[in-house]
């Protein structure tokens, strides 16, 4: 486990905070009509969330036929000038992205907050059903062929002693579940070659959720957000070596 601390060159391309509702049954995307007034100072309008589904219908009688049905979820904006927050407002939920490079955790939560409000006016959510941060990091290894990913990885590709030891790409999946906060960590990592002889990049994905109810105007959903960031926290920490670490220092 690596030790720790504030990473000034955090490896992270895209930070996430999602919070997902239940509406009224009545509810649909009317209710988003006014974002765009809303938001227009600080982020523009990238355009609908729409949902798509292809329905194929045989008969006996005459051949097969299809045609898509579309519905629509919600509405994506950017933010100005440099489009580095991505907000999806849907009926089904709130998602706040942060694209690289990374700010802090504070920058991202008050953001999402001051965007949750607008969308609590707007859509008059019943409860809050589901709650999750999600970090997608590169990390960036300066490795060659034949060097060891346990040199950076805690929990590295392990292939059978009598096998050939060199690995061309690998894909791992983990779903860790924390007992004190009830909450899950979807903990992904893959590599696949790409053409930098000097470094290879390694995703580590950490997605920590849970499905629970709080009130939309509450501050606990708020407090237990950062509980989840604490554990994605841990699950970093500890998938990487102080090697691995301090590349990013």
């Amino acid at each position: 486990m690596a030790t720790v601390r504030h990473l000034p060159n955090a490896p992270i391309t895209e930070g996430l905070i999602d919070i997902r509702v239940r509406l009224r049954t009545d509810a649909d995307t009317s209710l988003l009509a006014g974002l765009s007034e809303r938001l227009r100072d600080s982020y523009r309008t990238f355009g609908p969330i729409v949902h798509q589904q292809v329905e194929v219908q045989f008969s006996p009688q005459q051949p097969a036929s299809s045609h898509t049905v579309s519905r629509d979820l919600g509405v994506r904006y950017h933010s100005l000038p440099d489009e580095r927050y991505v907000a999806q407002f849907q009926l089904s939920g709130f998602t706040l992205s942060r694209l690289s490079p990374y700010e802090t955790w504070d920058k991202l939560i008050a953001e999402t907050q001051r965007l949750w409000r607008i969308y609590v006016e707007c859509v008059s959510p019943q409860a809050v059903t589901r709650v999750a941060t999600r970090f997608i990091n590169n990390l960036r290894l300066p490795m060659q062929t034949g060097d060891r990913f346990e040199t950076y990885l805690a929990a590295s590709p392990q292939v059978p002693q009598a096998l050939p030891q060199s690995v061309s790409a690998f894909l791992q999946r983990v779903v860790i579940y924390s007992p004190q906060l009830q909450a899950n960590a979807n903990v992904t990592q893959f590599w696949q070659p790409g053409n930098d002889a000097d470094r290879v990049s390694v995703i580590l994905d950490i997605d920590v959720y849970r499905e629970t109810e709080f009130s939309p105007d509450g501050v606990e959903m708020w407090e237990y957000l950062s509980q989840l960031r604490a554990l994605k926290n841990a699950v970093f920490f500890e998938s990487l070596t102080e090697k691995a670490v301090e590349l990013y220092l």
